[in-house]
């Protein structure tokens, strides 16, 4: 008698108790460049006060979960009209005695974001024994809703370090042709 084990996949909103998950999956993703993960490493504070702060309250931040009820991924989306205020983001960091993470970039593209209005993926990780199945389930979703309102997709500097994850998914380099530190993913919107 042969087993066999379904993967199953179930995608749900984030809550404020996923949030360390979250963070530890981002610095753990094994595809980043070593200054790309240096980066995450040492920003961990940071990013769960703005993850829990900012991604949970105005953004939309998901999580799939294996049948087992593990985080297999998570993706932090950015609706259209949303924008972050720098300034309420650096006073709430320095409320808890930290500072605004600098990036350091080769490129001059980090700051540059898209005119157009848009669907932002702000950061997506995979934990290393995720499938293709949890990464589709949580970002399909996503990208139907952003094609049905013909809205095309930017990932931005962060989660465009997961270039690797999201080209199958139609992202392609943005503005540039090709991937360097700095730069963005776009996605245009597809037909349905």
């Amino acid at each position: 008698m042969t087993l066999t084990h379904a993967r199953r996949v179930s995608v749900r909103r984030a809550t404020l108790q996923d949030v360390n998950a979250i963070v530890r999956m981002l610095s753990d993703d094994r595809r980043m460049t070593p200054q790309q993960a240096a980066f995450i490493a040492k920003s961990q504070p940071q990013l769960r006060l703005t993850i829990a702060h900012f991604g949970l309250e105005a953004g939309h931040v998901w999580v799939a979960e294996s049948g087992l009820g593990a985080l297999a991924a998570a993706a932090v989306w950015i609706p259209p009209g949303i924008v972050f205020d720098k300034h309420e983001q650096k006073a709430l960091l320095g409320l808890h005695g930290l500072e605004p993470p600098t990036p350091s970039r080769s490129s001059g593209q980090g700051d540059r974001a898209p005119r157009e209005d848009h669907v932002r993926l702000a950061a997506v990780g995979a934990a290393p024994t995720a499938d293709d199945a949890a990464l589709e389930a949580l970002l399909s979703p996503a990208l139907r809703w952003a094609d049905a309102e013909r809205l095309p997709t930017y990932a931005t500097t962060l989660a465009s370090a997961q270039s690797e994850l999201l080209l199958p998914f139609g992202f392609s380099p943005w503005p540039s042709g090709s991937i360097a530190a700095g730069s963005w993913l776009r996605r245009p919107p597809q037909p349905l």
